[in-house]
């Protein structure tokens, strides 16, 4: 019978637990180590429609990005998800900043998705080395050609369904590249200090355009949900590579925002 552990092992060689950030929340968050796992589920957030879709499939154990217990609980009522979770067995393995910086992560694999439409060189560096062997949140690199904001933001929309994009709509020549999945917008003034023309990241907050003006760099927000909705493909590879016999979904979640612009709903 495979089991939560040999899961939890699968996950902690290419995405080490260890390696997560002190401010995180990593591991196995709900359930044991002993309880089946023979029907699992990967994707972004244990939303509601994630946990409904477990139950109805019979699944065991769901293996997330987002970490389905962050901040210490003070209660818990019966529509949380963690109790949800307890309340039909389900365990939960949730891997954040373990898998935004490992080699075979989300930031790598939002490269491979982007490097030919973006016409990069594939000579990547660590944007910000966080572990003592070189991993680190995102990446720099350069392209072969030279964009305009407007341009780089309809490729960024056409090339990885990164829907939404908001981009700096004034002027300036794009060539070097600079990438961080999810929430990344504090490490502007670092883009600027590597000689980074443009910084694609999500979540991007008011006061960091301005800031973005002053420093001559392009700002490109895709979204949280944008740049990380491949989080549940990555953890369904790795766990369908591992164990060909186990049954594992691929649910990424739909996005938990919608968008009305122009008189449409998107």
């Amino acid at each position: 019978m495979l089991t939560v552990r040999e899961i939890y092992k699968t996950i902690d060689a290419f995405a080490p637990f260890a390696s997560q950030e002190s401010w995180d929340n990593s591991g196995l968050l709900v359930g044991s180590m002993d309880m089946p796992a023979e029907h699992i589920l990967t994707t972004l957030d244990i939303s509601a429609p994630v946990i409904e879709a477990a139950v109805q499939q019979g699944v065991q154990l769901i293996v997330a990005h987002h970490p389905v217990i962050f901040s210490p609980l003070k209660c818990l009522p019966v529509n949380s998800p963690v109790y949800q979770l307890a309340a039909h067995g389900i365990a939960a393995i949730c891997v954040h900043t373990p898998l935004d910086i490992s080699p075979e992560g989300l930031n790598m694999y939002a490269h491979t998705q982007l490097k030919e439409p973006l016409m990069l060189e594939g000579n990547l560096a660590v944007f910000e080395s966080t572990w003592t062997d070189g991993r680190g949140f995102g990446w720099i690199d350069e392209s072969r050609r030279t964009w305009t904001p407007q341009d780089l933001a309809r490729a960024l929309e056409q090339c990885c369904g990164f829907f939404d994009v908001r981009y700096s709509s004034w002027h300036n020549d794009i060539r070097r590249i600079a990438y961080c999945s999810g929430s990344a917008a504090s490490m502007l003034e670092l883009a600027a200090e590597q000689g980074c023309d443009a910084f694609i990241t999500g979540d991007i907050k008011h006061d960091r355009w301005y800031a973005a003006q002053f420093l001559g760099v392009s700002l490109f927000d895709c979204g949280h949900y944008g740049t990380e909705q491949f989080a549940a493909q990555i953890l369904y590879d790795q766990i369908r590579a591992a164990h060909p016999d186990a049954q594992v979904i691929c649910m990424p979640g739909e996005n938990p925002s919608s968008l009305y612009a122009g008189g449409v709903f998107e």
